[in-house]
């Protein structure tokens, strides 16, 4: 007994060690980071930031960014530092402060699901020092962690049985693409019978976000115009997002949104009806729905940008620690994240090619995987290494020929590369069809939520 608990004891020790060891390493990378500027940041991240410095709570009364009320919060607090570092170092912290959230959450997610330290502390580690998490907020100083982390909140609270909407509702009115666990939410209510009552909290949260604007003067037509506004800012059906619209280059933009509306409409229905209907159980099923709504209204809506699968890449990483038969989706979210970004950063757009075309297969592999009923996994390692291997090759590639718009049989030889040996190891991670096996920890069926 007694050496069964020092084993336990040294288990413990190492755990924490690696865990702390990710900490710092995430922290290193992004004070590494911490000056590098965009065109973003140069225009409209550190100019917002110097006019909260400068005008304090009195500015709030002015339409000073962009975005919803909410940042404009944040950045008033953040402003409270100055001094600390520079401008633009101080609001990416914003976005540190909501990445550790999302790690926190993630790992709550697994341990709740099945009582793991060890699986909770991968989650937490992998998703701290995720490529496109580190590229969203160091790197860029963007918001995405922000909603997301709300949004991450709503899918715990539905996991652990509980109404998951007040955080959605939140995430929403951070920023519109919290939007994208709404056929999730839809379904959740229909599943546990929510009341349609709950539906007013989501303009309610927002709302009552945007009072402290109002009462210092802000008119009431802008505060609730926000969305409106960052809708009308670009007229292009992709903002170097890797999605459907990638393949639709020729398709008109006035023609493009409407469909594209439609299609988003449709697929969030289908998918909230299959949650409501399905009589799988569990915090896996709930999360790999809550996964797809993520992946699915990203891909088939219009006008995306780049970053706009980050919950879907972070939730993901949660999803591939509870069952390791998921283990594709992050890896290749990660890998398509990266190629994404590159159109905007070192304006690499022929990454968008191979990382939309990874992206259609996660979600067909989604819409699959959510029509049967299987559990288990196997590792295809001759699939993983030809992925490892050809995407390798492909970041190569690019990186190094700084390929823009000029296409090679080089690049058509890696693109082709990657996306087969992406199916391969998806297709490979799939067993035979067997009965549904119940996760440790999971709750039995639950009562109407009211």
């Amino acid at each position: 007994m007694q050496m069964l608990a020092r084993r336990l004891d040294s288990r413990r020790l190492s755990v924490s060690l690696i865990v702390i060891g990710c900490v710092l390493l995430g922290f290193l990378l992004r004070f590494l980071a911490r000056e590098h500027a965009t065109t973003d940041a140069v225009q409209y991240l550190i100019p917002w930031y110097i006019f909260a410095r400068d005008r304090g709570i009195g500015g709030l009364g002015e339409a000073f960014t962009n975005y919803t009320p909410f940042y404009s919060y944040l950045l008033l607090i953040t402003a409270q530092f100055n001094g600390l570092g520079q401008p633009l170092t101080l609001v990416k912290a914003i976005s540190f402060v909501f990445e550790f959230g999302c790690a926190i959450v993630v790992a709550l997610i697994v341990w709740s699901a099945n009582k793991a330290p060890s699986r909770a502390c991968v989650a937490f580690c992998c998703v701290w020092l995720a490529p496109t998490v580190i590229f969203n907020g160091a790197v860029w100083g963007q918001a995405d962690s922000i909603w997301t982390f709300f949004t991450l909140v709503s899918i715990a609270a539905f996991m652990q049985h509980r109404n998951g909407i007040l955080p959605f509702a939140v995430a929403v009115a951070v920023k519109a693409q919290g939007v994208f666990l709404g056929p999730f939410v839809l379904g959740m209510m229909l599943r546990d019978k929510i009341h349609w009552a709950w539906l007013a909290a989501v303009p309610a949260v927002y709302a009552a976000l945007a009072v402290p604007v109002v009462v210092a003067g802000r008119p009431i037509a802008s505060v609730f115009s926000v969305y409106m506004e960052q809708a009308e800012t670009f007229h292009r059906l992709t903002m170097n997002a890797a999605n459907i619209w990638v393949f639709a280059g020729s398709v008109p933009y006035q023609m493009g949104v409407p469909i594209g509306l439609a299609l988003a409409a449709l697929g969030g229905l289908a998918l909230a009806a299959l949650l409501a209907r399905s009589k799988r159980e569990g915090p896996e099923f709930i999360l790999l729905v809550a996964c797809a709504s993520l992946m699915i209204m990203p891909y088939l809506l219009p006008k995306m940008h780049d970053r706009y699968f980050f919950a879907f890449e972070v939730a993901s990483i949660g999803l591939a620690c509870l069952n390791a038969r998921y283990l594709p989706f992050p890896v290749i979210a990660q890998v398509s994240g990266v190629l994404s970004y590159l159109g905007f950063e070192r304006n690499i757009v022929m990454g968008l090619l191979p990382a939309a075309l990874c992206n259609t297969l996660l979600a067909i592999y989604l819409v699959l995987d959510l029509s049967r009923d299987e559990s288990g996994f196997r590792f295809p390692k001759l699939a993983w290494l030809g992925y490892a291997s050809s995407t390798a090759g492909l970041f190569a590639y690019l990186l190094l020929a700084d390929a823009g718009e000029n296409m090679s049989l080089t690049y058509l030889l890696f693109t082709g590369l990657v996306v087969g040996t992406a199916l391969m190891v998806i297709k490979g991670s799939r067993c035979a069809s067997v009965p549904e096996r119940s996760v440790a920890g999971a709750a039995p069926a639950h009562p109407p939520v009211n």
